[in-house]
C-alpha cells in the first residue's frame, strides 16, 4: 500500500490527527507530531475492521511538524463501504471525522440541506415559495438568502437535493437520510449569533453519519464585538467542524467568533454568490465614469441595532444616498425583502397606502406628498421572487452600489463593478475578503456614486477575482466537497 505524505507549514496547528476527507477511493488524514517529536502510528478501520497500520515517520521526508497523508482504499462495492475510521494505534482514540460514510467517487450523489431558502427548480435554480398575493405581502423573507442558496447549488455537484427536517423529523426520516444520502451542507447565511435556533438538527446529525459542509457562513453583529454562542450553537458548530476539514466562513470576524467559542478549524472563503457563474476568468468591467448611466442601488431600509448602532442616522444617510445616486444616473432601486416595498412592486393599492404611512412615520418619506420618493417607488423600483430574474437585471446595469451584500456581490459575478456601503460586520468582512470596494455610509450620502467610484479599487477587485475563486475552489477540494467549480 502506498500512502503519499505532504508536509505542511509548522504554523498550521492541528490535533494529533484529523480526517480531512474520505472518499470511496482514499482517506486523507492530517497528522501532527507528538510533543516528544515522534509521529503517532495510525490504525485505519473500514466498516469497523482493521485494514492497515500506517507509520507516518516512514512516509514524511524532512522535518515538518504537520503532514497530510493520503491512504488509498481497496476496491470494494459501493454497498460495502459504510464507514471509515482512523485511530491512534497506541491509545485507540478515534480521529475527528471517523465513522462517517465515505463520499462516493463513482455514483451520482444525493445531498441534504439545512435551512433552505426557497424552492428549487431546474436542478439548481431557486425561487420563493409560491403563495397567494396576501401571503407574499405579509411575509418577510430576505431575497439575499435565496441568492446565496441558489449560488451554493450552482457550485455543488449532486443529482438530488432535499431539505433536512430539523423541527419534527421522524425515525423514518432519519433512517432514510442515513441510508440514501451522501452529504449534508449548511446554507451560507448569518447563522453565527446568540439567538440562532437549530431545533433538532444536532439530534438528527448524531444519528446520520454523513459529512457536513458549511460554505460561506457568517457571524452577525452591528459592530466588531465578542459573540458568546449558546451551548446548542457551540455543539452544532463543533459537530460541523468534526465532520469536515474546515468550516468555510465569510471573513475574519466570523472566523474569530468561532475560534473564541472553541471551534478552530475555520477557513475564510468569502461567499458563494460572487462565484455563481463559475467563471474563474471573469472580466469585471471598470468603465470610465463618463460611460456609466445605469446604476442599481440596493436598498436595505429595515434595520435595528443588530445591524447598525444608530438606526435613525442609518435611514437618514441611506435616503440621502438614494436621492444623490438618482440625481446622478438612470437609477433603479432594488428591494430585497421589505414588505412595504413589495406592496409597491406588486401594485397593491391598499398595501401601498399602509406602506406610505409607515414611511412617513419613520421619516423615510418627508410626507405622503414626497414627490421624489414616490417617483422612485412608482417608476424605478425593482424586486424579484426568483434569482434568475435578478441575474438578468444585474447584467443590464453599469454599476451596482448600496447596502445589500447580495445586491452587489451577485452583480459582480456577472462582471458588473460594485461598491458596498459598510454599516455592519457582515458587509465589512465580506468586502475585505473579496476585495470589494467598501465605503462609509456618509461617503455615498454626501457624494453619491461618483464620489465613491474609484477605478484603482475596482481594478484591484478585478485583478484579485481569480485568486478569490481559487481560494473557494481549493477549500472545496480540501474538504472533499463535490463541486463544479
Amino acid at each position: 500500500m502506498n500512502a503519499p505524505a505532504h508536509p505542511l507549514p509548522a504554523s498550521q496547528a492541528v490535533q494529533t490527527m484529523t480526517i480531512l476527507r474520505a472518499t470511496t477511493q482514499e482517506v486523507v488524514v492530517l497528522v501532527a507530531r507528538e510533543p516528544g517529536g515522534s509521529w503517532p502510528s495510525l490504525r485505519l478501520l473500514i466498516d469497523g475492521q482493521d485494514y492497515a497500520t500506517i507509520n507516518p515517520s516512514a512516509l514524511v521526508t524532512g522535518d515538518p511538524t504537520v503532514a497530510e497523508i493520503a491512504i488509498p482504499l481497496p476496491a470494494l462495492p459501493e454497498t460495502r463501504l459504510r464507514s471509515i475510521a482512523v485511530a491512534d494505534a497506541r491509545t485507540g482514540a478515534l480521529a475527528p471525522g471517523s465513522e462517517l460514510r465515505p463520499v462516493s467517487k463513482t455514483k451520482p450523489l444525493r445531498a441534504l440541506v439545512i435551512y433552505p431558502a426557497g424552492e428549487v427548480y431546474d436542478h439548481d435554480k431557486v425561487r420563493w415559495y409560491r403563495a397567494p398575493m396576501e401571503k407574499l405581502l405579509s411575509d418577510y423573507f430576505n431575497i439575499g438568502d435565496m441568492i446565496v442558496y441558489d449560488s451554493t447549488l450552482k457550485l455543488l455537484d449532486y443529482v438530488h437535493l432535499e431539505p433536512m427536517k430539523i423541527m419534527s423529523p421522524t425515525d423514518a426520516d432519519i433512517a432514510r437520510y442515513a441510508s440514501e444520502f451522501d452529504f449534508v451542507f449548511v446554507r451560507g447565511s448569518n447563522f453565527i449569533h446568540e439567538s440562532m435556533e437549530w431545533f433538532r438538527a444536532i439530534e438528527v446529525l448524531e444519528k446520520v453519519k454523513l459529512p457536513v459542509y458549511a460554505i460561506g457562513v457568517g457571524a452577525q453583529a452591528s459592530q466588531n464585538r465578542r459573540i458568546e454562542l449558546p451551548e446548542a450553537s457551540k455543539r452544532f458548530w463543533s459537530m460541523v467542524a468534526e465532520r469536515s476539514a474546515a468550516i468555510g466562513v465569510r471573513g475574519a470576524f466570523s472566523a474569530e467568533t468561532l475560534r473564541q467559542n472553541g471551534i478552530r478549524n475555520v477557513e475564510v472563503v468569502g461567499c458563494p454568490s460572487i462565484f455563481r457563474t463559475r467563471n474563474r476568468d471573469l472580466q469585471i468591467r471598470v468603465p470610465d465614469q463618463r460611460d456609466i448611466r445605469k446604476v442599481a442601488f440596493s436598498l436595505r431600509r429595515e434595520a435595528d441595532k443588530s445591524y447598525t448602532a444608530d438606526p435613525e442616522a442609518y435611514l437618514r444617510n441611506q435616503k440621502a444616498a438614494l436621492l444623490k445616486v438618482d440625481d446622478q444616473s438612470e437609477m433603479v432601486m432594488s428591494s430585497h425583502g421589505e414588505q412595504e416595498e413589495k406592496a409597491f412592486f406588486l401594485r397593491d393599492t391598499a398595501a401601498k397606502e399602509n406602506a406610505v404611512s409607515e414611511f412617513v412615520r419613520t421619516g423615510w418619506w418627508s410626507g405622503a406628498d414626497d414627490a421624489a420618493m414616490r417617483r422612485i417607488y412608482e417608476k424605478q423600483l425593482f424586486s424579484f421572487f426568483d434569482v434568475e430574474h435578478y441575474d438578468a437585471f444585474a447584467r443590464s446595469q453599469d454599476l451596482a452600489v448600496g447596502y445589500r451584500v447580495h445586491g452587489v456581490l451577485p452583480a459582480v459575478a456577472h462582471g458588473v463593478p460594485g461598491v458596498l456601503v459598510a454599516y455592519d460586520t457582515r458587509s465589512q468582512e465580506l468586502a475585505e475578503t473579496l476585495k470589494i470596494p467598501v465605503v462609509p455610509e456618509a461617503a455615498l450620502a454626501e457624494g453619491g456614486w461618483r464620489a465613491v467610484y474609484q477605478e484603482a479599487a475596482l481594478n484591484g477587485l478585478a485583478k484579485s477575482y481569480a485568486g478569490s475563486y481559487d481560494r473557494m475552489r481549493n477549500f472545496l477540494d480540501r474538504n472533499g466537497i463535490p463541486h463544479r467549480m
